[in-house]
């Protein structure tokens, strides 16, 4: 059974369904999905590999994803980027200009984020405020940029970690514990993450993190669609689901 435009099911699509599922752009680049807005690879399945293919498409060398390994290290272990001169020191590269280049080329690349010459955001990491703050054993913080970062860092970096997050509809605190691979604890119990299913051409950092949060409950949620219709459709996933996508995307990333 498929669903056509207008959302009836029906047992076959027309053949001007199947020409735009297969050959409508959008444009990111990507093919229109014709039967409905929830596809069968998932939103977060979508945008995991959206960020693990960028980084094998930007094809570094093995110096410039250790210098790329080294930032994120840096972001994990002070909440913000390391200077262009602490790269070329602790990599022994040739040069700030070579180190400045190499930033402009991950950008570019969107493997992580620059605002007025500064690394501003590399995923799962943000140097600014967002509503999700990871906090470690050691008692320091920092800031993902989205639901699923958040997660994902417990699989990137191997270690415990504590989740708070707030509401985007009450606006009330979240905390999520993440011990040994697994959610240890959630409160409150009814935790769920809203992906927009939006236009979100570009940088994923802009254009979907903002858009991917955990809310209280699925009853918060659909209040929180009602009043924003602009933002209404997408995809609903519960905390396991949200776990087992940050490992996929995040993983490996410091391998």
């Amino acid at each position: 059974m498929f669903t056509d435009e207008s959302g009836r099911l029906g047992n076959v699509p027309s053949v001007d369904t199947l020409r735009k599922a297969m050959n409508e752009p959008t444009c990111c680049g990507a093919v229109t999905p014709a039967f409905g807005k929830i596809t069968v690879k998932s939103l977060m399945d979508q945008i995991g590999a959206t960020v693990r293919g960028r980084l094998a498409e930007a094809n570094l060398t093995q110096s410039e994803n250790e210098a790329r390994k080294f930032i994120l290290k840096e972001f994990a272990r002070t909440g913000k980027p390391p200077a262009e001169k602490a790269i070329v020191e602790a990599m022994k590269l040739p040069s700030v200009e070579a180190v400045h280049k190499f930033i402009e080329r991950l950008h570019k690349a969107d493997i992580l984020t620059m605002e007025g010459g500064e690394i501003i955001s590399a995923y799962p990491f943000s140097a600014r405020k967002t509503r999700h703050k990871v906090a470690f054993p050691d008692g320091h913080e920092i800031y993902s940029l989205c639901a699923t970062d958040a997660l994902g860092i417990h699989f990137m970096l191997g270690e415990n970690i504590v989740v708070r997050s707030r509401c985007p509809e009450c606006e009330g605190e979240m905390k999520i514990e993440v011990k040994d691979g697994k959610i240890a604890s959630c409160v409150p119990e009814g935790v769920v993450e809203s992906v927009s299913s939006g236009d979100h051409c570009g940088c994923t950092a802009k254009t979907f993190c903002p858009f991917m949060n955990f809310f209280c409950s699925k009853e918060h949620l659909e209040k929180w669609r009602e009043k924003n219709p602009a933002s209404a459709q997408g995809e609903m996933y519960q905390l396991q689901q949200v776990l087992e996508h940050g490992k996929y995307t995040f993983g490996d990333f410091l391998k």
